[in-house]
């Protein structure tokens, strides 16, 4: 007799025992605390953004169309200084901010204005500077140019197109100096004066009084202002000075006789008395007067410049600027 198959009997499906509602609740406090790590520091991410990385695309010098961001003035800033230990000094420290910005407006003027003058810099010559700069063979081949590129990039702490558009703008200065050097008449009206500064109007007009008086000029400005704060401008056209105010130089050309001294004049918290020496309408100029010339109309053809110039530099930005330098 066949013997009888059994009858195939379905497996019982395991028994799922019910959730663990401790382990659920740990799961729950464990994806909250992450969830506050993660909300927490987003927030944070978010204010340093906002705070540190943000302000630094704000445009705080606009000149034509050429805008410098507050985080390129904190790159120049830092490369002025180690240019110079002027910077260092407790009392022209807080100088460096506004200093670096005028020589921002000066460049820019410069890259945009130069073309009036048929003036302008050829990638030969840009070469040229950074080979000059770099100690680097005038017949190199193009990687070692390269290389001294990169490296004098690198070591400016600038970006690249930072660094190009300084050096550019470097060279314009050089040749449009030159050009005003060449154009320079070779006659000016000249003067010679004697100058003192004090710090208040009493100390300047004790001097005055001691010169009225006919004391020597130098001897009471070394007892009176010292001897960094007096001086003899020798031969000078107008312009010409780097230290003396316009206001100044107005009395010594337009207003004074020789020998005559002026009242204190104050310009800001320093006065000034000056006397005049000799006045020339019409003195040949030597090397030096040249170039005098040449930066005072250098200089006016800066300011002549048909270029918009916008600055949105507060004293934050100014703050933070120096902050980053120092």
């Amino acid at each position: 007799m066949a013997k009888s198959k059994a009858a195939a009997r379905p497996q019982a499906r395991p028994h799922r025992r019910p959730a663990d509602s401790e382990h659920i609740t740990r799961l729950f406090v464990v994806g909250g605390v992450i969830a506050v790590i993660l909300i927490a520091t987003g927030v944070i991410a978010f204010g340093w953004y906002q705070t540190q990385i943000k302000p630094l695309s704000k445009t705080v010098l606009q000149v034509g169309s050429i805008k410098y961001s507050l985080g390129h003035l904190e790159r120049r800033m830092k490369f002025q200084k180690a240019q110079t230990s002027y910077y260092d000094q407790q009392q022209t420290a807080p100088l460096l901010p506004d200093d670096t910005i005028f020589q921002l407006e000066v460049e820019a003027k410069l890259l945009q204005g130069a073309s009036e003058l048929n003036i302008s810099i050829t990638d030969e010559e840009f070469a040229k500077e950074i080979k000059s700069n770099g100690n680097v063979a005038e017949d190199a081949k193009a990687d070692v140019y390269a290389a001294a590129f990169k490296q004098q990039v690198t070591e400016s702490g600038l970006k690249q197109s930072e660094f190009e558009q300084m050096v550019r703008a470097g060279l314009l200065q050089t040749k449009v100096f030159d050009y005003f050097t060449y154009i320079a008449a070779p006659n000016e009206p000249q003067v010679r004066a004697n100058y003192l500064t004090a710090d208040s109007q009493e100390m300047a007009q004790a001097a005055l009084t001691r010169i009225q008086a006919g004391e020597d000029f130098k001897t009471v400005a070394d007892e009176v202002a010292g001897e960094q704060a007096n001086g003899v401008l020798d031969w000078t056209p107008r312009g010409g000075s780097s230290f003396l105010p316009q206001q100044i130089e107005d009395f010594l050309f337009d207003t004074a006789q020789a020998g005559q001294v002026s009242d204190p004049q104050a310009i800001g918290s320093v006065y000034y008395v000056t006397q005049l020496l000799e006045k020339d309408p019409n003195r040949a100029l030597d090397d030096e007067g040249r170039q005098r010339v040449a930066q005072r109309e250098l200089s006016n053809w800066l300011d002549g410049l048909k270029l918009s110039t916008t600055q949105h530099f507060s004293d934050e930005d100014r703050n933070r600027a120096f902050d980053a330098v120092y």
